[in-house]
């Protein structure tokens, strides 16, 4: 696996609240990255779109709003990016994805 984050799992409670993990990129290359959450009305990710650095990691920081427990996920995608690139939407937008890894947020 060229990308992993640490923590592994993320755990809230219901009422809200909030977490940092980071991506770490295990590869010579740099990597772009993209965080989508299977539900967008309880989490907030920021940043949604950025940069790991060769063999580096990238923090990024998982809010919980208030709402009903339940199991859900955010995926981050990913995709290897020149030492130049400076819009981390773009490789994205063009379509650009070499793998994703899956976190799982659970609320309780």
């Amino acid at each position: 696996m060229a990308l992993n984050i640490e923590p592994a799992a993320a755990k809230f409670a219901a009422a809200g609240g909030s977490a940092t993990h980071h991506i770490v990129n295990l590869t010579e290359s740099r990597l772009g990255f993209k965080v989508k959450s299977s539900n967008n009305e309880h989490y907030r990710v920021k940043p949604v779109y950025g940069f790991v650095p060769p063999q580096g990691k990238t923090a990024f920081e998982i809010i919980r709003l208030n709402g009903p427990p339940k199991e859900d996920k955010l995926v981050v995608q990913w995709a290897e990016v020149p030492a130049d690139e400076e819009d981390p939407q773009a490789p994205f937008k063009a379509g650009a994805q070499a793998g994703e890894v899956i976190l799982p947020v659970k609320s309780e």
